[in-house]
């Protein structure tokens, strides 16, 4: 993937791997220009594949057959780990305060996305950052986010 929303940090998946899991992250950056640029550093070397803005505008980091970089060390309800190499990653601009709200804008593209990642993949989890963060504790986004919705 090429073009000015492109992260260099992504690698090939897995051969053989199945995505079937969304995970969905607050960026904690107030704007998309800051996650754009975050997403652009080598260090620490971390992306996404999407990053949805306030107003639901949309922006690719990270094509979806590669692995990006946004879950760390992370293990889902079933036990498998190393979520980053079965999962897209999406990232939405709120600065996860518990205050600064997810607009219904951000919400109606979040669902849309996931609508059109759901076509092309046999998506079974869509989980939070937190939900799946490992130890314990160690993420709390997205704040006042609940995933069951999706």
């Amino acid at each position: 993937m090429e073009g000015e929303f492109a992260s260099p940090n992504h690698e090939p998946r897995p051969p053989g791997v199945v995505v079937d899991t969304v995970v969905l992250h607050a960026t904690v950056l107030d704007t998309v220009d800051e996650v754009c640029e975050h997403f652009r550093k080598s260090d620490p070397g971390v992306s996404a594949h999407y990053t949805i803005d306030r107003d639901g505008t949309v922006y690719q980091h990270v094509d979806e057959t590669e692995k990006a970089f946004h879950a760390g060390v992370s293990e889902m309800p079933d036990g498998r780990t190393v979520v980053n190499d079965f999962a897209i990653g999406i990232e939405l601009v709120n600065l996860n305060d518990g205050f600064d709200p997810y607009p219904e804008s951000q919400i109606v593209a979040l669902r849309s996305l996931l609508a059109d990642i759901r076509s092309r993949h046999p998506i079974k989890h869509v989980v939070s950052h937190a939900e799946i963060a490992r130890p314990r504790g160690r993420k709390t986004d997205p704040l006042g986010l609940d995933t069951s919705l999706f």
